[in-house]
């Protein structure tokens, strides 16, 4: 029986220590958390866990001393430890990695990023997982030279109406090979430094594939917060060969990107409003951040998370809460989309409750272009 890699979080915010605890539980492992310091101490010369998530600001000390105290014990001083901040401080790094941390982490980072900077720092345990590494790293490359990704389009429609206002782009390893989940893909592209390449290619093949969107129409495109930043976003290059204007481009932010920074976030999405770009908050609901995201970011659209719209049409708490963001949206002037409709029974009650958009199997399944 395999045993689970133990993680501790030391972190004095109650509600990204749950986020985290549900995330990595779900990918197999075990988790304790701390939200002080010296309670953290406690637990990891207690527990010798695998790994420890450090927040650099913490109250009495900071991570910076916990760190030290760690690296100073003899029983503790092996464990790998990853810092998380809001502050991006050369200052702070520098500091950090001269005390031994193997990673350093500003809070505004995909789940998917986490988890992967996670698996990156935990021992391979024999040189047969190596090689097995080493071939997908080839693989991966191979991928990215050939421009090998699979890309789907979603149609989302008027629920009033039924006319289709635009498509949420999927990108998809080849198909039968050990990346043909996204999941899979991104993690490992992220644990090596490829994420980025990645990113890019899939954003370029889909604005090529994209020609036969109407010009009425939008196209939604996941991105990482931590991207729009970068000279390849920020100038929209990738627009520069495609017919569709910038008022067509709808970027998606999902809620399971934990966002520190809100502040430097919404400055950055603001320059992107000036040059006609959209935003739409993905996955409402899911997180727990979802109305600070929709006050700070101001987004065209918010999505509905599929957990809520599944079974609406039986559940009363799943529909008094729609109907919540419905009343919430309309008064601050934003569009919403439920995700993942599958019955008849559930598009007549996101209609009757007055949600504006939708997609699901039931009005279009992805298909690939």
């Amino acid at each position: 029986m395999e045993i689970k890699k133990k993680i501790l979080i030391i972190d004095d915010e109650p509600d990204f220590i749950e986020t985290m605890k549900i995330f990595l539980e779900n990918y197999g492992f075990s988790v304790i958390s701390a939200l002080e310091p010296d309670e953290g101490l406690i637990l990891a010369h207690k527990n010798l866990p695998d790994l420890i998530l450090l927040d650099l600001n913490l109250p009495k000390r900071n991570g910076h001393e916990v760190c030290r105290q760690i690296k100073e014990d003899p029983s503790t001083k092996h464990i790998p430890v990853i810092m998380l901040t809001c502050e991006d401080r050369t200052i702070d790094k520098v500091e950090a990695f001269n005390l031994g941390v193997a990673d350093y982490i500003c809070k505004t980072f995909s789940l998917e990023e986490i988890l992967a900077r996670i698996r990156a720092k935990l021992p391979i345990p024999d040189s047969g997982i190596k090689e097995k590494r080493t071939e997908k790293i080839i693989e991966l490359r191979k991928i990215i030279d050939n421009k090998n990704l699979r890309i789907f389009f979603q149609p989302i429609i008027d629920l009033l109406n039924q006319k289709v206002i635009g498509y949420e782009v999927f990108s998809r390893g080849p198909k039968d090979s050990i990346f043909e989940d996204a999941t899979t893909l991104f993690s490992f592209a992220t644990e090596e430094n490829m994420f980025l390449e990645v990113e890019l290619l899939a954003l370029s093949l889909a604005i090529e594939k994209a020609s036969f969107i109407s010009a009425d129409q939008y196209l939604f495109l996941n991105v990482d917060p931590i991207f729009l930043d970068l000279p390849e976003f920020k100038g929209l290059s990738f627009l520069k060969k495609s017919a569709l204007k910038n008022s067509q481009i709808c970027f998606e932010i999902t809620e399971r990107t934990f966002i520190k920074n809100f502040a430097k976030l919404s400055s950055t999405i603001s320059e992107f409003k000036k040059k006609e770009i959209k935003f739409a908050i993905d996955d409402v609901g899911e997180g727990y951040s979802s109305l600070k995201a929709i006050v700070e970011l101001k987004p065209t659209f918010i999505k509905i998370d599929i957990d809520i719209v599944r079974n609406v049409d039986k559940d009363q708490t799943k529909s008094t809460i729609i109907q919540l963001i419905v009343e919430l949206a309309k008064k601050i002037n934003i569009l919403t989309i439920a995700e993942g409709i599958e019955t008849d029974q559930e598009l007549k009650t996101l209609l009757s409750l007055g949600v504006n958009y939708g997609q699901g199997y039931l009005i279009g399944k992805p298909q690939q272009y």
